[in-house]
This record gives C-alpha cells, structure tokens and sequence, in this order.
C-alpha cells in the first residue's frame, strides 16, 4: 500500500530569535523559537502579558517596529501559489502581496487599527480591490455578507460609520470581517474574541472554521483564553518569557500537560463546577433603581427627535456588601446602567436612590452634586492604560480624588491614605513615583482599583474590568476584589461578558438583553435553573474545558517540582505581577 506523503507546511519558523534595541541595551522578546503550521491547521498560541505571542504574530506580518532586531539565523518561510518564500528576505510589492493577501492578521485593539477620518466600509473596499481585483460594487457587497457574518446589526449602515460610531465589541467584529475579506490562506488572530460577547464569540469561532474549511485557511489563534482554544485548535504552543515551553496536539497539552507553567495557567482558569451557595439573608439594599429608562437621540435619524433607548423601565436593587454581576450581549444596556449609577448618563425615566449616609437621589428631574456621587460610587475602567494619566506619577494618580474632594487636609495625610490603600491593593510603596508606562496590565488595574477606592466609596463599579487580562492576572485581580469587599464591606456591581467569571465571583446575578433587565437572582439560581431561554443560550455558549477530564489529570498529576527539571520548581513558573 503506498502512503501518502504528507503536506508540506504553510508556514515554517526555525530558530527566530527577535531581540529590541532600548537604551538599557538588547531585550530579547524571542528566543529560538520553532512553529510549524499545516494548510488548514489552526495553532493555538498561548502565553501570558509578554510571553513573546504578538511579537512572533507582528514578525510574520514583518510588522515589527524599527527597534526590533532580527538575529542571523532566524528563519522564516510561507509556501505559497506553489512556491517557498522566504518572507523575512521579502521587499515592497512581493512583501505587499504576502501581507494582507496570503497572510492577513486580526489585531487586538481595533481602535487603533482603522483610520479614524475614513468610513469602515471604504476601508474594506480598499483591501479587497487591491488583493482580490474586484470592481467597487462586487467588494461592497461582499464587505456587508462578511459585516452579516460576524454578528454585525444593520451591516449596510455600519458599513458606512466610523470606528467610532461603534461599540468596542462591533469594532472588533469589522475587524475580523476586514481580516477575512481577502480569502487569506493563513488568519492570524490577535485576541479576536476578548471584546465579544459569548454569543458572538462562538458564531465568530464558528465563521473561522467553516471559513477554514471552505478555503482551506490556516489559523494562528493567539488568546489567553484556554476554554476557547479548546473549543477552535488542532494543536497549541505556549510560550513563557519568548521561550516555547511545551508544544503539541491540544487535546494533550490541555489535559496531560507536561510542563508547570501550562498547568498555572489552567489552575487560573475558573470553574463551574462550585458555585457559590446563596447568603442565608438577603442585606438591605445599597442602590435602588426603580423604572429607570435612558434613551439617546439618534444622529441623522430618519425621524427628527428620534430616540434610542438604552434601557427600559428596569428595577433592581443593590444589596449593601454583595457583589453583583450584570451581563448581557453588547447593546444590552450594562454600560448605561452602570453610568446611570454613576450620574454619568442621561435619566430619561425613573430613579436611583443611594440609601445609605449621606445619600442622593438621581432622575431625570433629580440632580446630585457630582462630589456627592463621587463620595459614595467609583468606577474601574475596562482599559487601565488609557484611563491613566502617562504624565502623572501612581502616587499622583491614586492622590488625585482626594484632592479632588478635598478629603484630605494636607499632603501628609494624603500620603498615607494612598500608602494604605496602595498596600491594600497589593502595590509596592516603592513604586508609587514611577510612571503607568513601568507597569505591566495587571499591575495597571491594581492601581485603578487603588485610584477608585482612595476616597472610601461604598460602591464600586467595575466595567469589564478583567477582560483584557491574562487568566492568571485575571485570577489574581477577582481574589483582590473578594478580599476589598471582606474587608471594606463594599457593594460591586461587576459588569462583563465572561459568565465563567461572574459565576466565580459574584453573590447576586442580573441579566439585560435589549436595555430590559429579563432575569435576576443568585448564582446558583440563575446558572442552574435559568428561567429565560436567552439566559440559556448565554449560559450555553462559555466555553469551557471538560471539568471531568480536568479533574482526571489533577487526580494523576506528578508534582510539579517533579515535572520540569531543576530550573522550574514549583511557584516559579508565573510572570510576575
């Protein structure tokens, strides 16, 4: 019997090794890394904040900046229309048709990746008349099937808006759909799902493999997120400080991993499989909202005067020191909701009514003092970076609203109570001169939890604010937010999209779907007996590992100071943060 002989590889890397010129000298970002992906594999590459994954995805693009620096010997090599090229070797036009074209990438902020001044659609017409040769109408028309596709309502009126004029979690749908518009043969994928929801999060998964096997694409899926690679990857890399630790089919590395650092990252990953039993008694209420409705005016409406409403006619109640999930599908409302809270959005309808000292209420006749509100309920930012002053040193950051306030009396005592609440947050005092830029994300979001809980508000508002961060990060960040509301006695309305963390973490649950509030209740309740088929078809699409083949492998597992040699004992294995 003949055998067959196998494919050749789309893409081959030996030995790349990247290092970036910086004024402290050479920082190597790779080292001697070596991939292989097969036409129409999907490599899964994981790895926390700068394990070298964007890096290895920006060099195959040859994107990298002008301070990164190639070493001799790193090869790089796409077989492509029959032909082996050597795309580290490639210039100009042969560059241009192997990037974007043969190779197309899916970035992680797609905020930064559109032209600001350029509509969405003329930006996808560009690109598929430039690498597919189609005339202007046959282009549109397959921009707005792909804005369908992935999940975009009302594609022929978005294909025509600006980034934006979308929703952080739309931008990111037109960028998958602009990645996918010229056929390529191999998809690199940034973190394409962070910013979506579980719903669309699987029908963009979806896309991609049927896409794959339509035409034959091949995926480098970069994601922190091991539920998702289980559910879209044939094999996976991990990388740890530019180094690949452990590599093979996924299915293996995910359930008999060999190396301790792909086990820390599974150990962070929550579970579904303890939710938290219901508090015995239900506290007072904190918050009430009673038949709230926000609507905005609708630019060029067809209808002068016409509105659109965020949210309507919803009632709840905050309990004093619970934590308190609120999700829903982008669009759904949370984001007014929570603003709503904060006197940040427009009250069409209704009331909010803090109840505790000193309290305020808020509606559309109603109005608080700005300081008053502040006293009492604080945001975290879903973005920490952009949300902090880069000229402004942490102490100055953290320092800011009281000062603001004028809570403290002199420079001393506001010193200490940022020292305190820097302690608190599990900042090092050391580091409180240094600027945002010095700190890695997680470090980052420390210090916009520090920043909002300075002045002692009783409610805390956290706006996706783990969404963006590597599951161990991620990990570390929950237990932080247990352990403030222990202590401090807060109530947290904790808004996302990620239900495997709102189940870990959250004492009540809310769902919003089209500004209406469709089911409340504890966790359990709402996770096991979900009485609204769209909190099933949320609940439905996390993607999780299988729990009983986890628990197999822990039950087997060798300890991990067996495991990976005498350069990687136990708890050493995480990057710090």
């Amino acid at each position: 019997m003949m055998q067959t002989e196998p494919k050749p590889n789309l893409l081959e890397i030996r030995n790349l090794q990247l290092d970036f010129r910086t004024d402290e000298g050479l920082v190597r970002a790779v080292d001697n890394l070596n991939m292989s992906i097969q036409p129409g594999e999907v490599m899964g590459l994981v790895g926390e904040s700068g394990s070298g994954k964007s890096v290895t995805a920006k060099t195959i693009m040859r994107l990298n900046p002008g301070n990164a620096l190639i070493q001799p010997g790193s090869q790089l090599w796409l077989n492509h229309n029959g032909q082996r090229t050597d795309v580290l070797g490639l210039r100009g036009r042969d560059l241009r048709q192997v990037r974007g074209g043969a190779v197309s990438m899916i970035f992680q902020e797609p905020m930064a990746s559109f032209a600001p001044a350029i509509p969405l659609g003329e930006q996808i017409v560009e690109t598929i008349q430039i690498h597919l040769g189609h005339d202007r109408a046959t282009a549109r028309r397959i921009g707005i099937e792909l804005f369908e596709r992935v999940g975009i309502p009302l594609p022929e009126q978005r294909f025509d808006q600006y980034v934006f004029e979308l929703s952080g979690g739309m931008r990111q749908r037109a960028m998958i759909a602009m990645a996918l518009s010229t056929q390529p043969k191999l998809l690199i994928a940034d973190e394409p799902t962070t910013a979506l929801d579980v719903t669309i999060q699987a029908q963009v998964l979806e896309l991609m493999l049927e896409l794959r096997e339509q035409l034959g694409m091949a995926m480098l899926f970069i994601t922190h997120d091991l539920g998702v690679i289980s559910k879209i990857a044939d094999n996976m890399t991990v990388m740890k400080r530019g180094e690949v630790v452990e590599s093979g089919p996924a299915d293996s590395v995910l359930y008999s991993p060999r190396h301790s650092y792909t086990r820390r990252l599974l150990d962070a990953l929550p579970q579904m499989e303890s939710l938290p039993e219901a508090p015995a008694q239900t506290p007072a209420p904190l918050i009430e909202v009673k038949d709230l409705s926000i609507s905005y005016p609708i630019a060029g409406g067809a209808k002068q005067g016409e509105l659109s409403h965020a949210v309507r006619n919803v009632s709840l109640a905050l309990p004093e020191g619970q934590i308190i999930g609120l999700v829903g599908e982008s669009g759904s409302g949370k984001t007014s909701l929570g603003k709503a809270l904060l006197g940040a959005s427009p009250i069409s309808s209704g009331t909010v009514q803090y109840l505790g000292e000193g309290g305020y209420t808020l509606g559309a006749k109603q109005k608080a003092k700005r300081q008053q509100i502040a006293r009492v309920a604080q945001l975290v930012f879903q973005d920490p970076y952009s949300s902090l002053n880069p000229r402004m040193t942490v102490r100055d950051i953290i320092a800011e609203p009281l000062e603001a306030l004028k809570l403290t009396r002199n420079r001393k005592e506001t010193d200490a109570r940022v020292m305190d609440i820097a302690r608190l947050c599990q900042l090092d005092i050391s580091h409180l001169r240094r600027f945002p830029h010095a700190f890695s994300g997680g470090q980052r979001q420390r210090i916009s939890i520090a920043r909002a809980l300075v002045c002692k508000p009783r409610l805390l508002i956290a706006d996706e604010s783990v969404a963006a961060l590597d599951v161990s990060i991620q990990a570390e960040i929950l237990a932080l937010l247990r352990q403030l509301k222990a202590e401090l006695g807060l109530t947290i309305l904790f808004i996302s999209h990620d239900l495997s963390v709102i189940a870990n973490l959250c004492d009540r649950v809310c769902v919003m779907k089209q500004g209406q509030l469709v089911e409340q209740g504890s966790v359990r309740e709402i996770y096991l007996t979900p009485q609204q088929a769209y909190t099933r078809q949320l609940i439905g699409a996390i993607p999780l590992l299988d729990q009983a083949r986890l628990k197999a492998r822990e039950s087997a597992a060798v300890p991990l100071s067996l495991m990976a040699g005498h350069h990687q004992q136990a708890g050493t294995c995480a990057v710090s943060n």
